[in-house]
């Protein structure tokens, strides 16, 4: 007996151990868990600051990009219809009368609403985006409407649609940037985040009064760009129309200040509308300023020649044999079916680009002479212009003394623009360089950032890459340039009446790589310096009109076509923006005696006139 009370309250004792055990270890889990209740209903709301602006250079009365806050409506056809409402005492509505009324708020077709409404696999479909306040209270009375989803948002606007698409860029779904400024300062634009920490009941719906942390979103910066709105609407008007006129393919074009080097205009051809950026075609999406390479052709012939003169090589009036086979030369490029003088000089070696002549001189200076020049005037670097995907080109590489050296034909051909690759930038900006009596400034396209607050978070200050001539040498090519834009020279359609060029044609044939060249497709380019800086207004005046503008125009055509030199083309497009250009900068002529014809008596004063005095006998009859 005394053994089986033993074994009874063992067994009891054991069972107690297990209950204490057991009841011990619920109490510890739920000590250690007391919180996951109310982790479920913590929340956190990220809260999206405005990204900032893009304006153009006229201090902000034309955004070219802007966040603007709306109310995104998506549609739940399942909580329509679990919801049963009425207004001002009528039974309960139904999801056909709900649906009329979402369709008159927010201006959409009712048929689509109700086949929205009919959908129920599908849940919360989008109706629309809106800012306007009396839609969004009616949206927000669930007397009324029920089954509709707000989301506060802020999408991207680009009023000017597809102007300055390539520079200004584009943001993806989540607001970030993925091309352009929009990419290359996406830190700047976008801010900082915000959020609020709060409760949320077992319905989702945040308690106001159970909030603990509220971090306001900082919004983010404004750009302002050197871009004038109104000369980039010239610019791609003027291109648009020449690839239309001469049946080009693309083109490009960009204007930059001759003393600053500031970007006043950018432009190429196709484009794209920065809201449909991932859909459109991607030939579209290239910047040809910054982003593509080409062999320039003819207008390099200006930088060669910019090194013979700095050299003290040759003067302007030097002469050369126009002898293609002249011993001593190996496979000089020929002039097509140009006949010369059995000598030519330099001067006129620009004037009707003779690739014998320039070609000889490259020769000559050698490979060292040469490269020095090119890497001097920004060939073969970037220019830190400041968007994104910017391209280096490619220069023949000078080799040391025990690696093989250029051939004799690369030679004789880099010098005229074949066996290199620029971008338009760096041409444009070599040119400018030639403009700024030697000093090539650094071209920017972005001027301020401000702050939200209105202050200064940096501002571009005009900065010096380096001289690649001297003062003397740049004015002496800008004088034999003057030529190219006249009657006599490859590019008279350019000419602007009463203002002087310092220009340069370029007609490069397209090549196929390691096949040679594309017969009969070409690039046709003109680069132009307005006013030319070597002119006087007037006789007596101590010093000539100072360049203004460098203008870059290059048409690519992938048809043969008679148009495809670039003073037949691309110079007649120069012409329409420099005009353009010239008159919105109120740039006074400095050949006025040009204009003197257009003062006097035309054809059309003298028929207004007669018409004038006929009706004046008239009178005196009646």
């Amino acid at each position: 007996m005394r053994g089986e009370q033993a074994r009874f309250w063992l067994l009891v004792g054991l069972m107690f151990l297990y209950c204490a055990f057991c009841t011990q270890g619920l109490i510890r889990t739920h000590l250690e868990v007391s919180d996951t209740p109310t982790k479920k209903y913590d929340t956190v709301v990220t809260l999206n600051g405005r990204r900032g602006s893009i304006f153009s250079s006229d201090g902000g009365k034309c955004p070219l990009a802007k966040s603007v806050p709306v109310w995104e409506y998506r549609l739940d056809p399942v909580a329509m219809a679990d919801h049963q409402i009425s207004y001002r005492g009528e039974k309960p509505r139904k999801p056909e009368a709900i649906a009329r009324t979402i369709a008159d708020t927010l201006h959409l077709d009712y048929r689509r609403v109700l086949a929205l409404a009919a959908n129920k696999a599908n849940r919360f479909q989008y109706l629309t985006q809106s800012d306007d306040v009396s839609a969004f209270e009616v949206m927000t009375d669930r007397r009324r409407v029920a089954g509709v989803a707000i989301v506060e948002k802020q999408p991207r606007q680009y009023p000017g649609g597809h102007r300055l698409s390539h520079v200004i860029g584009s943001v993806n779904a989540n607001n970030v940037g993925s091309a352009g400024i929009e990419l290359m300062y996406d830190k700047d634009l976008s801010g900082a985040p915000g959020k609020i920490c709060s409760k949320k009941d077992a319905r989702g719906r945040e308690l106001y009064e159970k909030r603990t942390e509220v971090v306001p979103p900082v919004p983010g910066r404004d750009i302002y760009l050197t871009v004038d709105n109104n000369l980039q609407y010239e610019a791609e008007t003027a291109l648009a129309w020449g690839l239309k006129e001469y049946g080009a393919g693309s083109g490009w074009c960009t204007i930059l200040d001759a003393k600053t080097g500031a970007v006043l205009a950018m432009a190429s051809l196709p484009d794209f509308h920065p809201l449909s950026y991932g859909r459109c075609a991607d030939n579209a999406k290239i910047n040809r300023v910054t982003n593509y390479t080409y062999e320039p052709g003819s207008v390099m012939k200006v930088i060669t020649a910019c090194a013979g003169l700095d050299t003290g090589f040759i003067r302007p009036d030097s002469l050369y044999s126009t002898d293609r086979y002249e011993e001593g030369y190996y496979k000089l490029p020929g002039d097509g079916s140009h006949v010369w003088e059995p000598r030519m000089t330099i001067r006129d070696a620009i004037v009707h680009s003779s690739n014998i002549v320039i070609g000889k001189l490259g020769y000559n200076l050698g490979q060292k002479t040469l490269l020095k020049y090119f890497k001097d005037f920004g060939f073969g670097a970037k220019t830190g212009v400041g968007l994104p995907g910017e391209e280096t080109g490619m220069l023949p590489p000078y080799i040391s003394r025990d690696v093989k050296e250029w051939d004799k034909a690369t030679r004789s051909r880099a010098p005229i623009g074949q066996a290199i690759t620029v971008t338009a930038l760096q041409l444009a900006s070599a040119y400018q360089a030639i403009a700024n009596d030697g000093i090539r400034m650094k071209p920017y396209i972005v001027e301020t950032i401000l702050n939200p607050d209105g202050t200064e978070h940096y501002r571009h200050t005009p900065e010096v890459l380096g001289r690649p001539i001297s003062r003397g040498t740049s004015r002496q090519v800008r004088e034999m340039m003057l030529g190219v834009a006249s009657s006599s020279g490859t590019a008279r359609r350019a000419a602007i009446r009463g203002y002087s060029i310092a220009g340069k044609t370029g007609t490069a044939q397209k090549s196929a790589g390691k096949r040679g060249y594309l017969p009969g497709l070409y690039r046709a380019t003109f680069c132009g310096i307005v006013p030319s800086g070597v002119v006087k207004r007037d006789p007596a005046d101590d010093q000539p009109v100072p360049p203004r503008i460098v203008v870059l125009v290059t048409l690519d055509f992938d048809e043969k076509t008679r148009f495809h030199q670039g003073g037949n083309s691309a110079g007649p497009v120069f012409k329409r923006i420099a005009t353009a250009a010239l008159r919105y900068l109120a740039v006074e002529p400095d050949k006025p005696y040009e204009l003197m014809d257009l003062l006097g008596e035309d054809e059309f004063d003298r028929i207004m006139d007669e018409r004038a005095a006929a009706v004046e006998e008239e009178d005196v009859e009646w």
